[in-house]
């Protein structure tokens, strides 16, 4: 990962925050409040290292940003330690009051394991990537939707990470990472596959049971043995994860067989339980995109019955995005 940043830096602070000016305002609420933190505690006398990178298309309108990375670090004494207060509660608050914020995560005092670490993906590979949660025993990460994007497919992400001091250095001092990245939003079947190659060559088939009462199980086989039971019964828990996994492979048994009566049933009782279990608290833009499959499959419905069903589907589906814009 040194390399991959070792790589990639190019840019001058000026740049990287012009840039970022000119790309979106809303994310300039939490950019700006951290630069004013950041250079009060320089003006203290603290040294930051600051490293940045990105690059733009040039082949589209408007010269759009293909990937971003920022990363400062530096070391509060302990008389000034109050400033980390501060950019925790510039985070919280563009976190809580941004409309286009739609994922916060924080870890406190993490373990020797590392559990918690996230990474945070760096253009559109998601082999790269800056870690967080790693070296350091706390962070808050924001993620914010890029409101220049109108596919709604990329996003800011923002963490700071921090940790005491070793035992060597000042006593009551702090180090403080600030990252800053740009990337395509991965999605659920990329960020699966990943997981997938990790085992080498595989050969992967999926296998759907469905039964007169709707409920059904997706087997994902690799090298012809079960790797993973996805789903079940639909009265069973689920998550936004699972969901999204489950729907995508409903839609293409239904579009890719003739004997998919059931499948529209399951597919309604799929976003009504979403609806009534209160899913995608957090991935309004993955909901979009299944509101727009669902009008898909209701375009090219077999049967009329098919039609019902995948229409009474997507109004569950919409319950749930009305729910989310009232917040």
């Amino acid at each position: 990962m040194k390399t991959i940043l070792k790589s990639i830096i190019t840019a001058s602070l000026l740049f990287a925050t012009t840039a970022a000016s000119a790309q979106k305002v809303i994310v300039q609420d939490l950019e700006d409040w951290m630069g004013s933190l950041i250079s009060r505690a320089i003006d203290n006398n603290v040294e930051v290292s600051k490293s940045f990178g990105q690059e733009r298309d040039i082949q589209k309108e408007g010269t759009p940003m293909k990937w971003r990375c920022d990363i400062m670090t530096f070391t509060l004494p302990k008389k000034q330690r109050l400033l980390l207060d501060e950019m925790i509660k510039a985070f919280e608050a563009n976190g809580h009051d941004n409309p286009l914020c739609y994922g916060i995560n924080t870890l406190t005092t993490g373990n020797p394991q590392n559990e918690g670490k996230r990474n945070l993906i760096i253009g559109d590979d998601i082999n790269r990537f800056v870690t967080i949660g790693k070296d350091y025993t706390n962070y808050i990460n924001v993620n914010i939707l890029d409101a220049q994007d109108t596919t709604k497919t990329h996003r800011y992400a923002y963490a700071l990470e921090w940790r005491e001091t070793s035992p060597t250095s000042e006593k009551g001092a702090i180090d403080v990472r600030y990252i800053v990245t740009y990337a395509k939003i991965p999605s659920n079947n990329e960020i699966y596959q990943k997981k997938l190659n990790s085992l080498g060559n595989v050969n992967i088939q999926d296998k759907i049971s469905i039964s007169g009462d709707s409920a059904f199980n997706v087997i994902r086989e690799v090298n012809g043995k079960p790797y993973k039971v996805i789903g079940g019964a639909l009265n069973q828990a689920i998550d936004d994860n699972k969901i999204l996994l489950i729907f995508s492979t409903l839609k293409q048994y239904y579009q890719n067989h003739k004997d998919a009566e059931l499948t529209a049933i399951s597919i309604y009782n799929l976003c009504k339980k979403a609806n009534e279990n209160g899913l995608f608290k957090d991935d309004f833009f993955e909901l979009e995109q299944m509101i727009s499959d669902v009008d898909k499959l209701t375009e090219k419905a077999k049967t009329e019955t098919d039609r019902t069903y995948f229409q009474m589907a997507r109004a569950h589906l919409v319950k749930i995005l009305r729910s989310r814009n009232k917040r």
